[in-house]
């Protein structure tokens, strides 16, 4: 059984079809990647899966659980965290302040003015565990506003990492980054989820990471499937390669 299933999913906005019958599975374990043009429904569908816009027609399976619709706080409990490509939620907090709110979010806890941060001590416990994760514990001090590109990076993936996800949604994580930012990236996408062991969905444009990373690739465009399958099968396929792999995947 996969662990998440889309099925025959359609989402329009003021009359553009943004999803036109999409069906994919992400198999646990597995690095699953959707790539397409701008445009393709890539984003669209990580917000019918968690949540944010309920589809038109078609359902989102999680851990064999209908989900289609749920709100997305309620997705995020079940274990399905999604981190986006702008890492810089809250600019004037310290790194550490940062993933605590996430965690208290996820966690569903009220914060407020009257309670200080330091009282909530599962969450700050759970804040330290993912930066020492990520490599920025040393990091905790500083304020968001202060880490370079990469570290923001890391600290978004920190912020997905304490809801303990079985599933991450990752949104472009290499966005931004520099040709030997982005390898190192790869990389330590790649060690991390695997020695978690969380199963990763992600949208990205550079191609070679891509095939690098993925297990399995599916290929949105104009909001329908145009093909799916293993790296080799997409690196080779007539379709694709004229359509993607000549320009931006």
């Amino acid at each position: 059984m996969a662990l998440l299933a889309v099925e025959n999913v359609y989402k329009s906005f003021q009359g553009f079809l943004a999803l036109a019958g999409v069906s994919l599975e992400v198999a646990e374990g597995s690095f699953h990647a959707l790539v397409g043009p701008n445009g393709a429904g890539k984003t669209t569908l990580f917000n019918v899966i968690t949540g944010r816009f309920p589809p038109d027609r078609g359902s989102v399976i999680f851990q064999g659980k209908p989900i289609t619709g749920w709100p997305t706080h309620r997705v995020a409990r079940l274990g399905l965290a999604i981190s986006f490509q702008r890492a810089q939620p809250f600019a004037s907090m310290k790194v550490r302040e940062a993933v605590t709110l996430a965690r208290l979010g996820y966690a569903g806890a009220t914060f407020h003015l009257l309670r200080p941060l330091g009282a909530f001590t599962e969450a700050l416990d759970a804040a330290r565990e993912a930066l020492a994760k990520v490599g920025l514990e040393d990091q905790a001090d500083r304020r968001v506003s202060e880490l370079p590109l990469g570290d923001l990076k890391r600290l978004d993936v920190a912020m997905a990492l304490v809801a303990k996800p079985k599933l991450l949604l990752l949104d472009e994580p290499l966005a931004g980054l520099s040709r030997a930012e982005r390898r190192r990236m790869v990389g330590f996408i790649r060690e991390l989820l695997r020695r978690e062991g969380v199963t990763l969905l992600f949208t990205e444009h550079d191609t070679e990471a891509v095939l690098e990373l993925a297990d399995r690739i599916t290929v949105l465009h104009q909001g329908r499937v145009l093909v799916e399958g293993n790296p080799e099968e997409i690196r080779h396929d007539v379709q694709v390669r004229a359509a993607f792999l000549g320009g931006t995947a």
